[in-house]
């Protein structure tokens, strides 16, 4: 008896041993695996994942359209969030440019400083792409475009920085690279000239875009406040998201008992979801909390998105470079705005408010 007490004693012993191993080794590969994770996602300064719209609406017989991206890393999103949590979150928004006829969001997972980035054959982890959508007879027709390829075969010597807005030259749409060269990092930049619907890079120069200061605008008054307070889109990642893009997110809780809920629902909804945007596609171009171009088409477009009558026009400011009579007024009132406003002066000021200059 006393033997077998002592076999089954040293048995449990052994297996208490095994599971203590076995315990110890998967903590320590949890750990190991937790070191790799934080090391992988730590080195890359900048991380955005790969999204693409999965629906859309358009609303007002096409001056805006309701998207809803979905992303196709959702794991690696969250472990990015994870390990940097500081900025992540913004990371994640989208990125890139817009206008009247294309949404154009860009993916890029890397360091964003020239000495230290890799390329795809040195990191296969390391991506820069592009998701184009044209905008045609209210609908979408999406496109994929790998920058680092894209700019690869057009000069094995030239590498993709960043994006800048979209530039209409003689009818077309194009999209400049900013690039270096790979065998001088500290060269001076070039703007290679991607045309959006060949997908096709048409030529290069040394014109950077620049946006000049102090050109007179609309003060919007209400409107101003509830853009501050009902939209996301005033605290996008960096101030380059706001210039090349025309759009704006919603906090889900101010469009309840808005005009859209009941004249659009499937809009309402689809604007209510997470990772979903509006964007403008009038000659308007929205700038955090100002509005370029013509202002009265923004108004119109906005009164979906609070309740019925209320006075978006209620303390506007119209400078006097663009009113009708060369004096400032304040107004309150549709029929006052439309009485001094002159959205032709408007219009001329908006081609200044962006402008391409030689850098080299």
């Amino acid at each position: 008896m006393k033997k077998k007490l002592i076999i089954a004693s040293s048995l449990l012993l052994a297996i208490a041993v095994a599971v203590f191993g076995l315990l110890t080794f998967l903590d320590h590969q949890k750990q190991e695996k937790t070191k790799q994770e934080r090391e992988k996602y730590e080195k890359y300064d900048y991380y955005t994942g790969k999204w693409e719209i999965d629906s859309y609406k358009f609303l007002e017989d096409g001056q805006g359209v309701v998207v809803h991206w979905k992303s196709l890393t959702p794991e690696e999103d969250k472990l990015f969030v994870k390990y940097d949590y500081a900025k992540g979150g913004n990371l994640l928004e989208p990125h890139g440019a817009s206008n009247k006829r294309y949404i154009v969001r860009s993916y890029f997972n890397n360091s964003t400083y020239r000495w230290t980035q890799k390329l795809p054959k040195e990191d296969p982890d390391v991506y820069f792409s592009l998701s184009i959508y044209r905008i045609r007879d209210q609908k979408l027709e999406g496109s994929q475009v790998d920058l680092y390829k894209l700019v690869e075969d057009y000069n094995p010597n030239y590498v993709p920085e960043k994006t800048g807005g979209i530039e209409e030259i003689n009818g077309k749409d194009y999209l400049p690279i900013k690039v270096y060269k790979l065998d001088s990092r500290n060269s001076k930049a070039r703007q290679l000239w991607l045309n959006l619907e060949t997908k096709k890079i048409e030529w290069e120069d040394g014109k950077l875009q620049e946006y000049p200061e102090k050109i007179p605008s609309v003060k919007l008054g209400v409107l101003k406040k509830h853009l501050e307070e009902a939209t996301t889109s005033l605290t996008a990642t960096t101030v380059y998201d706001v210039l090349y893009q025309n759009q704006l997110s919603f906090y889900p809780n101010v469009l309840k008992g808005s005009i859209l809920e009941e004249s659009d629902p499937k809009a309402y909804q689809l604007l209510r979801k997470k990772d979903s945007q509006l964007y403008i596609l009038l000659d308007a171009k929205l700038n955090y909390d100002k509005v370029y171009g013509n202002v009265q088409q923004f108004i119109n477009l906005y009164q979906l998105f609070v309740p019925a009558n209320t006075n978006l026009y209620e303390r506007i400011t119209i400078p006097s470079e663009l009113s009708k009579d060369g004096q400032a007024h304040q107004v309150n009132t549709k029929e006052e705005f439309e009485a001094y406003y002159d959205v032709e002066k408007d219009n001329e000021l908006n081609k200044q408010r962006k402008v391409l200059v030689e850098r080299n």
